[in-house]
């Protein structure tokens, strides 16, 4: 997904849903070899944004921004 993308469908969300929450979110099965395993939804909420000019990224992590700017080899991110 683009950046473009994503604001053209952020535009068109009702105002109703201004208040929701961003959350990143994950689902698979809690056995991966067992396809008939229960299955698993893990969200964690965005509370870090990170923007990789070299790479052309746009990053959104649930860490906080002093655990990402602790991992990355800059570690030099600013806050949004």
């Amino acid at each position: 997904m683009t950046l473009g993308e994503l604001k053209g469908f952020i535009k068109n969300l009702p105002p109703e849903m201004d208040e929701y929450f961003v959350i990143n979110g994950e689902v698979g099965y809690i056995d991966p070899e067992d396809k008939n395993s229960a299955v698993y939804r893990l969200d964690k909420p965005i509370i870090a944004l990170y923007v990789d000019e070299k790479s052309g990224e746009l990053c959104f992590f649930h860490q906080t921004q002093e655990d990402v700017n602790n991992l990355l080899p800059n570690g030099d991110t600013k806050k949004s």
